[in-house]
């Protein structure tokens, strides 16, 4: 299956809020990927982003379904051990995913971000619909424990939807990724906002200084109105990619969980997404974007499908996975196969996956570049 996507875009070709173009660019000014089959990878118990790291010879990728599990080997092919993290006696009663990790080079240290959900915030004995936020964490050995180091990025408590459609969230922040500029100044997250108010809703982005991973909790910003401007602690945001159908509504529509990579082919950032077409997050696509710089919200290409329903389903068929994951195929990822790369870092080929099922690799193409034959 061969997808052309543009890479940059003109202004006109940036609204966000409809995911089909009104003019589409020249074809030799599209990058493009490739989709072909390939041996299955299944990383089990995947219920969002899967971030991995390398230490030495020793590749490690974490899964979660309300708890994170780490999971190691020579490879991504060769994942043989697999252990349930401790994240504290507290913290391992609760609900939570670790979606994105970097490991500083300097002391070993592998930080970490996760989203956790609340129970009962409407219905008392119920976990869902829930309303997520983000906290920050690290570990020194490699992810096996890890020490929490606070919550960073939260909605307005007020801001919570008891009447919404969704069995999911009634407000809230979470389903994110992060990723550290090249000149290790600053961290960029952009997650997904499942505001009460339909303004709020969709992908949005926040910062944090590198210098403050230490201690994060009320430094972090998010982007709103243009700038670094609130506080990611109960501040508003201006989403990249807007709802364009507001979430609570029974029909709403909106990108959500991004998952973001530096291509050393392409040179730029590349960003998948989930699209839903409803409130119950029923998939229409797989979408991608791209952007040159991830410190610039602005800079993210119109998204495009790269896979539609259908190819989604036919490529889960059979997978060992939920009745949702196996119709929607949700938390779109690539990983690198070559050492040093991981989710963050990919370079021509990839494996693609889906709610942790690989059955496709993935190439992507330079403007003008023919597909592998």
């Amino acid at each position: 299956m061969l997808l052309a996507v543009a890479a940059w875009l003109s202004a006109a070709d940036r609204d966000t809020r409809n995911p089909v173009p009104a003019k589409k660019p020249a074809a030799e000014s599209l990058p493009s990927v490739v989709f072909t089959e390939a041996p299955e990878i299944l990383i089990s118990g995947v219920d969002s982003n899967t971030p991995a790291h390398w230490d030495d010879d020793t590749f490690y990728v974490f899964n979660s379904y309300g708890h994170p599990h780490q999971n190691s080997g020579p490879d991504l092919f060769n994942l043989t051990k697999r252990v349930s993290t401790r994240l504290g006696d507290l913290n391992d009663k609760l609900y939570i995913w670790i979606e994105a990790t970097w490991k500083d080079e300097a002391d070993g240290v592998l930080y970490g971000a996760y989203h956790y959900e609340l129970d009962a915030v409407c219905f008392s004995n119920n976990h869902l619909p829930t309303m997520p936020k983000i906290g920050w964490l690290r570990s020194r050995d490699n992810g096996a424990t890890w020490e929490d180091l606070g919550y960073i990025i939260e909605a307005r408590p007020c801001a919570v939807r008891c009447n919404t459609a969704s069995p999911w969230d009634v407000g809230g922040t979470g389903d994110f990724v992060f990723y550290l500029d090249e000149k290790k100044e600053y961290f960029y997250f952009y997650g997904t906002s499942y505001d009460s108010q339909a303004e709020e809703q969709g992908v949005w982005a926040a910062r944090m200084r590198h210098a403050d991973r230490k201690n994060p909790s009320g430094k972090v910003m998010k982007w709103y109105k243009g700038g670094w401007t609130e506080p990611a602690l109960w501040g508003h945001v201006t989403p990249v990619f807007p709802s364009s159908i507001d979430y609570h509504r029974p029909d709403g529509s909106m990108f959500w969980g991004p998952a973001i990579h530096w291509n050393t082919y392409l040179k730029t950032y590349v960003m998948f997404l989930n699209h839903a077409i409803d409130t119950k997050l029923t998939q229409d696509g797989i979408y991608i974007s791209f952007n040159r710089n991830v410190a610039d919200p602005k800079g993210w290409t119109r998204p495009r499908k790269v896979l539609d329903r259908p190819e989604i389903q036919k490529t889960m068929s059979g997978a060992q996975v939920s009745r949702t994951k196996l119709e929607n195929g949700w938390y779109p990822v690539v990983i690198g196969t070559e050492k040093g790369e991981t989710d963050k870092v990919v370079g021509r080929t990839g494996r693609f996956f889906m709610s942790g099922l690989s059955r496709k690799k993935v190439t992507f193409l330079k403007p003008g570049e023919k597909p592998p034959s």
